[in-house]
Protein backbone atom coordinates (compact mmCIF):
# COMPACT_ATOMS: atom_id res chain seq x y z
CA UNK A 1 0.00 0.00 0.00
CA UNK A 2 1.40 3.68 -1.29
CA UNK A 3 1.47 6.64 1.47
CA UNK A 4 0.40 8.62 -1.40
CA UNK A 5 -3.23 8.88 -2.96
CA UNK A 6 -3.25 7.45 -6.60
CA UNK A 7 -4.93 8.28 -9.44
CA UNK A 8 -5.13 6.92 -12.64
CA UNK A 9 -4.82 8.54 -16.18
CA UNK A 10 -6.24 6.57 -19.67
CA UNK A 11 -3.60 8.01 -22.39
CA UNK A 12 -5.57 8.14 -25.95
CA UNK A 13 -7.71 11.14 -25.59
CA UNK A 14 -6.45 12.46 -22.48
CA UNK A 15 -2.85 12.75 -22.89
CA UNK A 16 -2.30 11.74 -26.16
CA UNK A 17 -5.06 13.81 -29.19
CA UNK A 18 -4.96 10.36 -30.85
CA UNK A 19 -8.69 11.42 -32.26
CA UNK A 20 -7.51 14.25 -34.06
CA UNK A 21 -4.72 12.63 -35.87
CA UNK A 22 -7.23 9.82 -36.57
CA UNK A 23 -9.69 12.20 -38.23
CA UNK A 24 -7.68 14.04 -40.10
CA UNK A 25 -6.20 10.43 -41.75
CA UNK A 26 -10.08 8.72 -41.78
CA UNK A 27 -11.05 11.78 -43.78
CA UNK A 28 -8.34 10.96 -46.43
CA UNK A 29 -9.79 7.13 -46.26
CA UNK A 30 -13.08 7.85 -46.76
CA UNK A 31 -13.31 10.79 -48.92
CA UNK A 32 -15.58 13.26 -46.83
CA UNK A 33 -14.31 15.12 -43.48
CA UNK A 34 -14.82 13.72 -40.70
CA UNK A 35 -13.99 15.45 -37.50
CA UNK A 36 -14.27 15.02 -33.93
CA UNK A 37 -17.91 15.85 -33.70
CA UNK A 38 -19.18 12.98 -36.14
CA UNK A 39 -17.08 10.36 -33.46
CA UNK A 40 -20.16 8.99 -31.33
CA UNK A 41 -17.84 6.29 -28.86
CA UNK A 42 -14.16 6.60 -28.11
CA UNK A 43 -13.92 3.49 -29.62
CA UNK A 44 -14.41 4.94 -33.03
CA UNK A 45 -17.07 3.15 -35.30
CA UNK A 46 -20.26 4.37 -34.06
CA UNK A 47 -21.09 6.99 -36.53
CA UNK A 48 -19.85 4.91 -39.93
CA UNK A 49 -21.71 1.85 -39.27
CA UNK A 50 -20.89 0.64 -43.12
CA UNK A 51 -17.56 0.87 -42.42
CA UNK A 52 -16.94 -0.63 -38.80
CA UNK A 53 -14.74 -3.28 -40.18
CA UNK A 54 -12.11 -0.52 -42.12
CA UNK A 55 -12.09 1.76 -39.37
CA UNK A 56 -11.08 -1.06 -37.02
CA UNK A 57 -8.66 -1.97 -39.12
CA UNK A 58 -7.53 1.38 -39.60
CA UNK A 59 -7.32 2.18 -36.28
CA UNK A 60 -5.06 -0.56 -35.25
CA UNK A 61 -2.35 0.76 -37.95
CA UNK A 62 -2.42 4.30 -37.11
CA UNK A 63 -1.56 3.25 -33.94
CA UNK A 64 1.66 2.58 -35.03
CA UNK A 65 2.18 5.86 -35.77
CA UNK A 66 1.21 7.44 -32.45
CA UNK A 67 4.47 8.25 -31.66
CA UNK A 68 4.32 11.63 -33.46
CA UNK A 69 0.65 12.26 -31.71
CA UNK A 70 0.38 15.90 -30.60
CA UNK A 71 -0.33 16.00 -26.76
CA UNK A 72 -4.42 16.89 -26.31
CA UNK A 73 -2.80 19.74 -23.41
CA UNK A 74 -0.30 22.27 -23.44
CA UNK A 75 2.13 22.22 -20.41
CA UNK A 76 1.25 18.06 -20.31
CA UNK A 77 4.70 17.66 -18.39
CA UNK A 78 3.86 20.70 -16.29
CA UNK A 79 0.73 19.67 -15.20
CA UNK A 80 1.51 15.87 -14.18
CA UNK A 81 3.91 17.28 -12.18
CA UNK A 82 1.97 19.46 -10.16
CA UNK A 83 -0.04 16.35 -9.20
CA UNK A 84 2.55 14.80 -8.06
CA UNK A 85 4.03 18.01 -6.23
CA UNK A 86 0.25 17.81 -4.48
CA UNK A 87 1.31 14.36 -3.25
CA UNK A 88 -0.56 11.93 -5.93
CA UNK A 89 1.26 9.00 -7.32
CA UNK A 90 0.30 8.73 -10.91
CA UNK A 91 -0.58 5.82 -12.92
CA UNK A 92 -1.05 5.75 -16.43
CA UNK A 93 -3.33 2.92 -18.53
CA UNK A 94 -4.35 1.76 -21.37
CA UNK A 95 -6.59 -0.45 -23.64
CA UNK A 96 -4.51 -0.20 -26.68
CA UNK A 97 -3.80 -3.72 -28.10
CA UNK A 98 -0.94 -5.30 -26.28
CA UNK A 99 1.79 -5.37 -29.56
CA UNK A 100 1.22 -1.09 -29.48
CA UNK A 101 2.32 -0.64 -25.70
CA UNK A 102 5.99 -0.20 -26.87
CA UNK A 103 4.80 2.98 -28.76
CA UNK A 104 2.45 4.41 -25.72
CA UNK A 105 5.99 3.94 -23.39
CA UNK A 106 7.53 5.47 -25.91
CA UNK A 107 5.11 8.73 -26.80
CA UNK A 108 5.09 9.08 -22.45
CA UNK A 109 9.09 9.12 -22.63
CA UNK A 110 9.00 11.60 -25.60
CA UNK A 111 6.64 14.16 -23.79
CA UNK A 112 8.41 13.72 -20.87
CA UNK A 113 5.24 12.65 -18.54
CA UNK A 114 5.66 11.37 -15.14
CA UNK A 115 4.10 8.28 -13.63
CA UNK A 116 5.38 5.32 -11.65
CA UNK A 117 3.31 2.75 -12.79
CA UNK A 118 1.70 1.78 -16.17
CA UNK A 119 -1.19 -0.93 -16.82
CA UNK A 120 -2.10 -2.23 -19.72
CA UNK A 121 -5.92 -3.20 -19.43
CA UNK A 122 -7.38 -5.37 -22.47
CA UNK A 123 -10.93 -6.39 -23.35
CA UNK A 124 -11.18 -8.83 -20.88
CA UNK A 125 -10.63 -6.33 -17.67
CA UNK A 126 -11.69 -2.97 -16.24
CA UNK A 127 -9.78 -0.26 -14.85
CA UNK A 128 -11.31 -0.18 -11.94
CA UNK A 129 -9.23 -3.51 -11.28
CA UNK A 130 -6.28 -0.74 -10.57
CA UNK A 131 -5.85 0.18 -6.78
CA UNK A 132 -6.18 3.77 -7.04
CA UNK A 133 -8.52 6.34 -5.55
CA UNK A 134 -9.41 8.10 -8.98
CA UNK A 135 -9.52 7.83 -12.02
CA UNK A 136 -9.14 10.31 -15.33
CA UNK A 137 -10.84 8.68 -18.95
CA UNK A 138 -12.96 10.18 -21.69
CA UNK A 139 -15.08 6.45 -21.47
CA UNK A 140 -18.01 6.57 -19.67
CA UNK A 141 -18.04 2.89 -19.08
CA UNK A 142 -14.95 2.99 -17.42
CA UNK A 143 -15.24 6.02 -15.26
CA UNK A 144 -18.84 4.89 -14.16
CA UNK A 145 -17.15 1.14 -12.89
CA UNK A 146 -14.98 3.58 -11.10
CA UNK A 147 -17.25 5.13 -9.41
CA UNK A 148 -19.34 1.93 -8.62
CA UNK A 149 -16.44 0.76 -6.68
CA UNK A 150 -16.82 3.74 -4.14
CA UNK A 151 -13.78 5.96 -6.18
CA UNK A 152 -13.43 9.48 -7.64
CA UNK A 153 -14.03 9.43 -11.42
CA UNK A 154 -13.57 12.07 -13.17
CA UNK A 155 -15.04 12.21 -16.90
CA UNK A 156 -12.72 14.10 -19.15
CA UNK A 157 -15.53 15.83 -21.59
CA UNK A 158 -14.65 15.23 -25.29
CA UNK A 159 -17.31 15.24 -28.44
CA UNK A 160 -18.56 11.54 -27.55
CA UNK A 161 -19.46 11.55 -24.21
CA UNK A 162 -21.39 15.38 -23.78
CA UNK A 163 -24.68 13.98 -23.61
CA UNK A 164 -23.34 11.22 -20.80
CA UNK A 165 -24.70 11.64 -17.46
CA UNK A 166 -22.86 9.76 -15.20
CA UNK A 167 -23.78 9.86 -11.29
CA UNK A 168 -21.35 11.76 -9.15
CA UNK A 169 -18.60 11.35 -11.69
CA UNK A 170 -16.82 15.32 -12.04
CA UNK A 171 -16.63 16.15 -15.30
CA UNK A 172 -13.98 17.99 -16.53
CA UNK A 173 -12.47 20.10 -19.82
CA UNK A 174 -8.94 19.37 -19.31
CA UNK A 175 -6.27 18.61 -16.44
CA UNK A 176 -6.62 22.16 -14.88
CA UNK A 177 -9.93 21.38 -14.27
CA UNK A 178 -9.02 18.22 -11.57
CA UNK A 179 -6.02 20.30 -10.02
CA UNK A 180 -8.51 22.95 -9.50
CA UNK A 181 -11.09 20.62 -8.07
CA UNK A 182 -7.74 19.38 -5.40
CA UNK A 183 -6.88 23.10 -4.77
CA UNK A 184 -3.99 23.70 -6.82
CA UNK A 185 -3.47 27.45 -7.80
CA UNK A 186 -2.93 28.55 -11.37
CA UNK A 187 0.84 29.24 -10.69
CA UNK A 188 1.93 25.74 -9.91
CA UNK A 189 0.15 24.68 -13.59
CA UNK A 190 1.89 27.29 -15.64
Amino acid sequence: MTDFPRIVFDVDNIFADSMASFCQKASKLVGFEVNKQHIRSHKVVGPFPYLHRPFLIFKVRFGVTGKRLPSLEDNLRKKMLAFRKIGFDIYVATAIPLRLIPYVKQWLRKKQVPYSKFFHCPKECSKSDIQAEALVDDAPEEVKSFIRSGRQGFLYLRPWNTNVNISRAIVVRNLDDILKYYGVSQSVRS
